[in-house]
């Protein structure tokens, strides 16, 4: 009979959010599914503007019994278990991308490998964007919902003339603006 089991050799890690925490600068929350992470390990996770190789600083968990959205003390440790939910904190982690997955680097593993394997998922994505810069701007809160819009408008016959991850800030909205002169009904956002 087939039956689940937790692989500690196999790292299995996907990046669910990042945000900035009072005290700690930015954080990613990640799930581990299979494997180890340890304090001091050089992780490889995408960014936005490129891979991101940085070194864990600290591994944290909320106390028990609360989850990791309420504000409280964390609870530090030098090496977590796969299966559960981490808080990251590591340099360098401003431009991670929600929904990849986070790679170690071990003694034995080519870093550059690591970075391209990590940026396999949003170069995916990049290939959708219709080179001639004329389309709509599509901007979401993950790389999972950001696939699926995607594919919506790809559906639709829509064109996209640039993706982005993360909150809509004042240089997403020029972004979108631009097409006001080109076409008016490509303006969005």
């Amino acid at each position: 009979r087939d039956q689940i089991a937790v692989s500690y050799t196999d790292l299995q890690c996907t990046v669910l959010e990042v945000k900035k925490v009072e005290g700690l600068g930015t954080t990613i929350d990640v799930v581990l599914v299979n494997g180890v992470l340890h304090e001091g390990d050089t992780i490889v996770v995408c960014g936005l503007q490129g891979p991101i190789v940085t070194t864990i600083r600290a591994l944290l968990t909320p106390p028990p019994m609360k989850e990791i959205r309420v504000k409280s003390e964390y609870v530090h440790h030098k090496e977590i278990k796969a299966a559960m939910g981490v808080k990251i904190t590591a340099n360098g982690l401003d431009h991670a991308v929600a929904g990849t997955q986070l790679l170690v680097c071990g003694k034995n593993d080519d870093i550059e490998e690591l970075k391209d394997e990590s940026m396999a998922d949003l170069a995916s994505i990049l290939t959708r964007v219709d080179p001639s810069g004329q389309g709509v701007y599509v901007q979401a809160s993950t790389l999972g919902s950001l696939e699926a819009l995607l594919q919506f408008l790809e559906d639709m016959k829509v064109p996209v003339s640039g993706v982005a991850i993360g909150p809509v800030n004042k240089k997403d909205v020029m972004k979108a603006a631009v097409m006001l002169e080109r076409r008016e009904e490509y303006a969005v956002i």
